[in-house]
């Protein structure tokens, strides 16, 4: 088998002391390769999990494409290619709600393109969710074009404490009483369909924190579910409200997840209180969170469709695929009718991931760039 080998490599070749090292070393790769432990080889599976593959779904153009006021519409944007938006809403959705948009450089009133809509954390505000994620950054792209990123404000909630006025979304204890904010989404989307031109197969939905819960509570509302392609909740506070049992988005739903091992605010474990002993603070474990959703998405067997599914160990019939695609970094891709990727960061507390620390915390690599935005190119409404 040697001199077969080596008799391939070196035709001809008579110098059978130097044949026959190139042998051991084609041999010694190849075995290196072949043990590889089964945990560890980047499999087919692994690869469609990190690297996805872009759609090629049609896009379906918004009323904006074709508006007569465009133009009236783009003259409020800045030389930064940003605006601020009010719009008036009844007081159930708010009333007065503001949000930031940013349009991408190339941005064409005829060319229908993707939109991302990000919210904010509890205490935050759109301009600071701008800067940690970096939607706004000229390299992003989605089916080959820049995207409008859009950060909306949420409204101001009684805190923590009960007498305080903070921004928050709904699904927290801390949230505004009586504002709906799912319906605030639609509203948002719904006005800037009919003044930009947007590919309504490519709306896409991301949050961290308490934004990240309200994400997931998007994912979870079929209204919501059937109008944005694919999720990303980061460090999600998944509080009972942004997190309900009985979610039933009502199709299997693309979902991108990131938490870190060391968040304190959010644990990754789970709690069923806060410090305080408040147990409308409890959330879930992360990894059955997780696999709640691949559960939903196919690859588990829920007694029936759109049964409630509560956060406990659920059995499911497909593994995931495990790969390590950054440092200290654990993907678990359930790849069902719809995948969900989940993203384990080791040494991350409550941030974004990101190499800047714009979040606080620092990662290995952006999450934005890295697998956010590829995944959601991966899927449109349609396909």
């Amino acid at each position: 088998m040697c001199d077969q080998i080596a008799a391939l490599v070196l035709p001809g070749a008579d110098d059978l002391p130097f044949k026959m090292s190139l042998t051991f070393i084609l041999l010694a790769l190849l075995s290196t390769v072949s043990g590889l432990p089964t945990s560890y080889r980047f499999s087919r599976a692994d690869s469609a999990a990190v690297n996805p593959i872009p759609s090629t779904a049609p896009a379906n153009e918004t009323a904006g494409c074709s508006s007569s006021t465009a133009a009236d519409f783009l003259a409020q944007f800045s030389s930064t290619n940003h605006a601020n938006i009010t719009l008036a809403l009844s007081p159930e959705l708010g009333g007065n709600r503001s949000f930031l948009v940013h349009l991408p450089a190339a941005y064409d009133l005829a060319v229908p393109h993707a939109l991302v809509v990000s919210f904010h954390g509890f205490k935050s505000n759109a301009k600071k969710q701008e800067r940690i994620t970096g939607l706004s950054g000229s390299g992003i792209r989605i089916n080959g074009k820049g995207i409008v990123a859009v950060y909306p404000q949420g409204q101001f909630g009684p805190g923590k404490n009960g007498d305080e006025s903070i921004r928050a979304w709904q699904g927290a204890p801390y949230s505004p009483p009586g504002v709906d904010d799912v319906a605030f989404t639609q509203a948002l989307v719904s006005h800037l369909s009919e003044n930009l031109c947007l590919d309504s197969n490519r709306f896409y939905a991301s949050g961290k924190s308490n934004g990240g819960g309200f994400t997931n509570l998007l994912a979870c509302t079929p209204e919501t579910a059937g109008l944005f392609a694919a999720f990303a909740p980061v460090s999600p506070a998944l509080y009972a409200g942004a997190n309900p049992a009985d979610c039933a988005p009502g199709r299997a739903v693309p979902l991108i997840n990131f938490h870190g091992l060391s968040d304190r605010i959010i644990p990754f474990g789970g709690q069923e209180s806060d410090r305080q002993g408040r147990i409308e603070y409890a959330t879930p474990n992360i990894t059955q969170f997780r696999e709640a959703w691949a559960e939903r998405n196919g690859c588990g067997s829920p007694s029936k469709v759109g049964a409630a599914v509560k956060l406990a160990a659920v059995k499911l019939n497909k593994k995931p695929a495990v790969s390590h695609p950054h440092p200290d970094t654990t993907l678990k891709a359930f790849l069902c009718n719809a995948q969900v990727n989940g993203f384990t960061v080791d040494g991350l507390g409550h941030s974004w991931p990101g190499t800047e620390g714009l979040d606080g915390g620092v990662a290995t690599f952006n999450a934005t760039t890295a697998n956010i935005i590829p995944f959601f190119d991966t899927y449109a409404l349609g396909q």
